[in-house]
């Protein structure tokens, strides 16, 4: 009996000490976790070529992608905090790495090149200024009788819900209070 106390003493012991190591590393050891993950991502991605894509390839597999995210996980995954996307997710559906950077709203999902990076970090937060001012007001921040739907940016900065103007002028849509940088067509009496 006292060798199945000690045994079962030790075994505790074991277990405690296991865990211990599992749950509970040095700053080293985590580190070296941190590089193997770095090393095995910069490992895949280099398994893939570097391809020349357009914009329009680059939405069909984005929206590839989505279609096999699981329910409540968004496409916004793709888009690192500068905005660019994350190619790494997306290589197997493209065949590669594109050459040059593409970016992409947050908030309206819209996509840009290069030279239009600034775009989807100005639209995303006019676009948040739009929904919050929509949320307290009732209504959007426009004048009234604009045929562009220009968003207002003085009323935005007049109540706080912006701190400076950005310099893209950014229109309402017609789809859910969605923002815009392209200027929408005049309507014809007949499409009104």
């Amino acid at each position: 009996m006292k060798y199945k106390f000690f045994f079962g003493i030790g075994i505790g012991w074991l277990s405690v000490y296991s865990m211990v190591q599992k749950y509970f590393k040095s700053p080293k050891q985590k580190d070296k976790g941190n590089e193997n993950t770095v090393n095995m991502k910069l490992k895949d991605s280099k398994n893939y070529p570097i391809i020349d894509v357009s914009i329009d390839d680059v939405r069909k597999s984005i929206r590839a992608f989505s279609n096999n995210l699981p329910k409540g996980v968004f496409r916004t995954i793709l888009v690192q905090e500068d905005n660019s996307i994350d190619f790494k997710q997306l290589a197997s559906l493209l065949g590669g790495i594109p050459s040059k950077k593409f970016y992409m709203s947050k908030e309206t999902y819209d996509l840009f090149e290069e030279s239009e990076k600034q775009i989807p970090i100005e639209m995303d937060i006019i676009q948040k200024a739009v929904d919050q001012y929509v949320k307290e007001n009732k209504e959007f921040p426009m004048l009234k009788f604009d045929p562009q739907q220009r968003v207002n940016y003085y009323q935005l900065l007049q109540d706080k819900y912006l701190k400076a103007a950005p310099k893209t002028q950014f229109y309402i849509t017609d789809l859910d209070g969605l923002i815009t940088h392209i200027m929408p067509q005049k309507k014809n009496s007949s499409q009104r």
